[in-house]
């Protein structure tokens, strides 16, 4: 065994760590200076996207179901990165292979634009606004001292996550324009009526909340319908109308006529997602 030999590549090794810098891994997108667009999806499981791989669009499987002028929010990395399947969907679990309603917004935006969009995703399946009723993991009540002790306040999670993504914009020295929120939630407070006598309320005051957040007091918010199971089902997205209807920056894409799902009466497959994410799109159009 040549020892020297061994201790020169191991030396050089060590220089070459020491050299570089560690306080950021190379990102796989990383926003050139001036301002970027950023949408924030936010909501329960349908916002993060059940639909399988399988099922994808064939302009994502073509491109090794990456898509590279779309870029995630990566909340461990703490930076964006091109949307992938099964390696950076943006949720927490960021290597899942299903995907959502925002990659069809992505792509009409991007095609119209000729420009990149970057996502901030914040989604947690079963968590209601509604602090009434069941335990549940987390809560999206914008009054976070009602959230059960123990629970998670999804706002409180995503001021977090936002005062992350503007320490990142700082350090790239990048202007962060979020455009647009795009909202799928709602099951979980369908699942017991007691959460839905002030839902309304709640539904309101957790749009005033993500705008004071934003610091954008009329930032478009698009959300959708949830599937109409059941008579609950029937009265929150009529509600989410009856708020759209006081809220000019406010729209609600009603999937009656697309409630194609994956046979779970629960989660929209990728026919609904796509008319999902072309209709926000549509809307984003009209509000902008």
């Amino acid at each position: 065994m040549n020892t020297p030999r061994i201790f020169y590549f191991l030396f050089t090794f060590l220089l070459f760590i020491s050299c570089s810098d560690n306080d950021e891994p190379a990102p796989n997108m990383t926003p050139v200076s001036g301002r970027i667009p950023v949408i924030l999806v936010l909501g329960q499981s349908n916002a993060e996207g059940f639909a399988p791989i399988s099922t994808a669009p064939e302009w994502l499987s073509a491109n090794e179901y990456t898509f590279e002028q779309y870029g995630m929010w990566n909340k461990f990395a703490k930076y964006f990165q091109s949307y992938q399947l099964g390696a950076n969907v943006g949720s927490d679990n960021n290597k899942d292979t299903r995907f959502g309603f925002d990659i069809f917004f992505a792509k009409k935006y991007t095609e119209k634009y000729g420009n990149y969009l970057y996502c901030l995703k914040h989604t947690l399946g079963g968590t209601p606004i509604s602090e009434k009723g069941s335990p549940n993991i987390g809560r999206w009540q914008s009054h976070t001292e009602l959230i059960p002790s123990g629970e998670r306040s999804m706002v409180k999670l995503l001021e977090s996550k936002l005062a992350s993504l503007k320490q990142f914009a700082a350090k790239k020295n990048v202007d962060v324009n979020i455009i647009a929120v795009l909202y799928l939630q709602g099951e979980a407070d369908a699942d017991e009526a007691v959460r839905l006598d002030d839902y309304e309320q709640n539904f309101t005051d957790l749009v005033s909340y993500v705008r004071t957040l934003v610091g954008n007091e009329h930032v478009p918010f698009i959300a959708a319908e949830i599937l109409y199971r059941n008579t609950n089902c029937v009265r929150l997205n009529q509600i989410l109308h009856s708020c759209s209807n006081k809220d000019p920056n406010l729209k609600i894409v009603s999937t009656y006529e697309h409630l194609t799902h994956l046979g779970d009466y629960l989660h929209y497959d990728a026919a609904a997602l796509e008319y999902i994410g072309n209709t926000m799109f549509d809307y984003y159009e009209e509000l902008k």
